[in-house]
């Protein structure tokens, strides 16, 4: 299957079990292999659709370009007036956002127990590593005064792990 799987988004995405960075492709061969092939769905249009209202339905976020014949690029969109809309807007907005880089991973689980409420909300959204978010929700349960930190980190591995 010739196509692939667009982050047209400004930031850094988790979707199809990896972290996807703005602009960043995933081609539908490897997509295939690891959903369709599992699910039993027919290459083609039919595991197209299955993408779109299954794993991405939020058309704002992810382009899905399938090649049906070598030489034509097809959108997968609702109309291609409204894809072509959101593509502009997507890529005006890229331009003027800033795009937020990914955690450390030299972040250490002391240091994310140890965090305020205030910088746990901001910092959260960038880290990715579920097994250390886990390690720190375990000693954060453990230690008084982190109830609402422990609330932040439950939220953050649910958003990862789905």
């Amino acid at each position: 299957m010739k196509g692939y799987v667009r982050n047209i988004s400004p930031v850094w995405r988790h979707a199809l079990k990896r972290n996807i960075g703005p602009g960043e492709k995933v081609s539908l061969e490897e997509l295939y292999k690891q959903y369709g092939e599992k699910h039993g769905i027919r290459k083609g249009r039919q595991f197209i659709e299955w993408l779109k209202t299954v794993k991405l339905r939020d058309s704002t976020v992810f382009e899905v370009v399938f090649k049906e014949d070598p030489v034509v690029e097809q959108p997968i969109t609702e109309t291609e007036s409204e894809e072509a809309d959101s593509v502009q807007d997507a890529k005006d907005e890229v331009k003027n956002n800033y795009v937020s880089p990914l955690m450390k991973a030299e972040t250490k689980i002391e240091d994310i127990v140890n965090l305020s409420v205030r910088e746990a909300r901001d910092r959260l959204k960038k880290m990715t590593d579920v097994k250390s978010l886990k390690y720190a929700l375990n000693i954060a349960n453990q230690t008084a005064n982190k109830d609402s930190l422990c609330i932040l980190l439950r939220k953050r591995i649910k958003e990862l792990e789905r």
